[in-house]
């Protein structure tokens, strides 16, 4: 368990809040931050316009950001999976879908060219 899953986990514990924290509640906790982002730029397409729109917002960006981990953190301890631990093993699975040398400065969408070493078109 990580640094803020710990913290987090006291931080509820101390309060009595681990009652009140169910799966589905959590995860819609963070589909309901998750939507605040989307807020942010909807409707906008220019991928430089909405760089800009973020940077912008940042604080209320990093604000979103901050409560999905703190969902997310919640979730995983009741699962009993550590983040760090999780987010490792995506990385290493993630280099061998994605090789360097098929993927360097491409998408990974293999129904516009893209490379995905677990789907084939």
């Amino acid at each position: 368990m990580n640094l803020y899953q710990r913290q987090i986990k006291k931080f509820c514990k101390e309060r009595g809040w681990d009652k009140f924290h169910n799966p589905k509640d959590l995860l819609l906790g963070i589909v309901e931050e998750v939507g605040e982002i989307r807020n942010l730029i909807k409707w906008e397409q220019n991928p430089g316009k909405i760089k800009k729109i973020l940077l912008k917002n940042r604080r209320e960006l990093k604000d979103n950001i901050g409560d999905i981990l703190w969902f997310l953190s919640i979730l995983a301890n009741s699962a009993k999976i550590d983040m760090d631990e999780a987010i490792k093993e995506v990385i290493e699975a993630n280099k061998k879908r994605f090789p360097l040398k098929m993927t360097k400065g491409k998408h990974t969408n293999i129904y516009l060219g893209g490379y995905d070493g677990n789907r084939k078109k």
